[in-house]
């Protein structure tokens, strides 16, 4: 049954209009590059990509180096990111699948650009 509110309009037009002015999902970009630890290649990791202002947080897996938010990640829009990097030895334990630790996480900033982009970072430790 088709209910009717005050004044005639339907509620299924109004559920119709309030659809119709919900915007599109919003526009992420791809970020792919290399992580290195003192030149080397990370074995195993995660970046994040923490916008400073409000929005989603982007990150990507680390595998012998090489990250792609584009898989088994997520994109950023762009702007002013907080960069976080957690990288590990890739020596899986049973209760440590990415391995041990091969430094504390390292923190640091970047602007990206509202377009797809490559990212390097070499983390200098004394480790």
């Amino acid at each position: 049954m088709l209910r009717v509110l005050p004044g005639g309009l339907p509620l299924v037009a109004i559920a119709l209009a309030a659809l119709a002015g919900c915007s599109p999902q919003e526009k992420l970009y791809r970020v792919s590059g290399v992580v290195t630890h003192n030149g080397k290649p990370i074995p195993k990791g995660l970046i994040h990509f923490d916008p400073k202002t409000d929005g989603p947080q982007g990150f990507a897996n680390i595998l012998d180096g090489k990250y792609d938010t584009a898989q088994q990640g997520k994109g950023v829009r762009g702007g002013a990111y907080d960069i976080r990097v957690n990288a590990f030895d890739g020596k899986e334990a049973n209760e440590a699948p990415f391995g041990q630790p091969l430094f504390p996480e390292f923190t640091g900033t970047k602007d990206l650009p509202q377009a797809d982009s490559t990212y390097d970072l070499d983390v200098k430790t004394t480790r």
